[in-house]
């Protein structure tokens, strides 16, 4: 049903997709507090949201890529499974933010939910390790399941 060019170029750019999430998450853990804050305190700059166009962008990202994905024969179950297991770890990975963080680490005005939560999260990443390290797993076997098995 779809083209071999169709094939290869949506596949390269999945797994290219999937290791610019796994250097992103890798970030958290390599940069140190003090730079991951002054990052966060320039791209909020004084408002309580700092992604209105970055998430536009990625939701355009996201349904193009599904729809790729499922125009290439991805078995419909095994795809629900996967958002399922995604939705799942991001609402763990929220999670393991309930803990309040101290005043210098907290987020400065104009505050909202997403800004409280973007800076709790930079104040202490490792808290959700086991859903980072669950999400590294799962997309470093799929990329090497396909492009190795």
């Amino acid at each position: 049903m779809s083209h071999p060019i169709f094939d290869t170029a949506i596949t390269a750019f999945v797994s290219l997709f999937g290791l610019y999430a796994l250097i992103k998450f890798t970030f958290f853990f390599v940069l140190s507090y003090g730079t991951r804050r002054k990052l966060l305190d320039k791209a909020y700059a004084g408002r309580s949201y700092a992604t209105g166009g970055s998430d536009v962008a990625l939701l355009a990202v996201t349904i193009a890529m599904s729809i790729a994905l499922l125009v290439r024969s991805a078995e419909p179950i095994t795809f629900l499974g996967g958002l399922l297991a995604g939705g799942t770890l991001i609402q763990l990975y929220f999670h393991a933010f309930h803990a309040p963080v101290s005043r210098e680490h907290d987020a400065p005005e104009p505050r909202s939910p997403l800004k409280v939560m973007s800076y709790a999260i930079q104040a202490a990443p490792w808290r959700s390790w086991k859903e980072l390290l669950t999400y590294a797993a799962l997309v470093m076997a799929c990329i090497a399941l396909y492009w190795l098995g």
